[in-house]
């Protein structure tokens, strides 16, 4: 998977919930960070979540915006105006289905 920056992937999801009406779930994957973390965009706010056995599950973090869930510290000390360049891989079987994504 090609590395998308974050004004891509805020458009996308975006998109996906503007003009599809989905609430499409992003999945994450960093360097040299065994955990899969998970974006969700929804019609009034978004979330990041680590995702993973129950034990490893983080639950969701809310935000109002992409913007402000881009700023802020997330689990395991991960902020992605900072870490975004640390991101390996990048999933969204809703991106796959609608086309964004080959």
């Amino acid at each position: 998977m090609k590395q998308y920056t974050f004004e891509k992937i805020k458009e996308l999801l975006l998109k996906s919930i503007h003009e599809q009406n989905c609430e499409a779930e992003l999945s994450l994957f960093f360097n040299n960070n065994p955990h899969k973390y998970m974006i969700i965009i929804y019609d009034d706010h978004c979330s990041f979540q680590r995702c993973g056995t129950p034990k490893e599950q983080s639950g969701e973090f809310n935000f109002r915006t992409l913007d402000e869930l881009y700023q802020a510290q997330q689990i395991d000390g991960i902020i992605l105006a900072r870490d975004w360049d640390n991101i390996q891989d990048f999933d969204c079987m809703d991106f796959y289905a609608f086309g964004y994504w080959e």
